[in-house]
């Protein structure tokens, strides 16, 4: 333990050795300062002909648009100028996890959901809400439908709470603030 005191202490020695050796003024300190003294003033004369020069080559009151206009034929049309970026992955092509092969796609149950309804279409507003087996939050949730799944509304769609049926058929309540008749 004693070793490894001295060991750093020996280290500390060196490094402050070396900041004493190499560090007077600093590189940052010499650019600083050498900024400072080449900064131009409105007293120095080379800067009051420089503004000179410059007020005197634009005239007041010119338009620069007539300056800059530029050929249409030099004008070349962005979709050439860039061309569209495809990603290619290798591999075969995705397959539905085991989970979910076999089940229809959002848009089949969606379709098949119009085929067969027997009451109004409405379309989910939130982001994920569920939908309960009562019409009460303390019924026990059938499930959660994400923005813009098609439900099927069983019975009046006026009341705070509206009796519907989704794309996989199961039968619930969800609240009117998160149902419309727009999708």
């Amino acid at each position: 333990m004693i070793r490894l005191g001295a060991l750093v202490l020996a280290l500390l020695a060196v490094i402050g050795v070396a900041l004493i050796a190499l560090g007077s003024g600093g590189e940052r300190s010499e650019r600083a300062a050498r900024a400072d003294d080449v900064r131009p003033t409105s007293e120095d004369p080379e800067a009051a002909k420089l503004i000179e020069q410059i007020k005197t080559t634009i005239a007041p009151n010119e338009d620069v648009t007539e300056q800059a206009e530029v050929p249409a034929s030099a004008l070349v049309q962005a979709e050439t100028q860039t061309p569209q970026r495809v990603e290619k992955f290798p591999g075969p092509p995705l397959r539905p996890s085991p989970e979910h092969e076999g089940r229809d796609s959002a848009a089949d149950q969606a379709s098949d959901l119009r085929a067969n309804a027997q009451g109004p279409i409405l379309y989910v507003t939130g982001n994920r809400v569920n939908f309960r087996s009562g019409p009460t939050t303390n019924d026990r949730v059938v499930g959660a439908l994400t923005e813009g799944a098609p439900v099927e509304a069983l019975g009046p769609t006026d009341g705070e709470w509206v009796h519907i049926r989704d794309g996989d058929g199961r039968e619930g309540y969800m609240s009117g603030q998160f149902l419309s008749a727009a999708q």
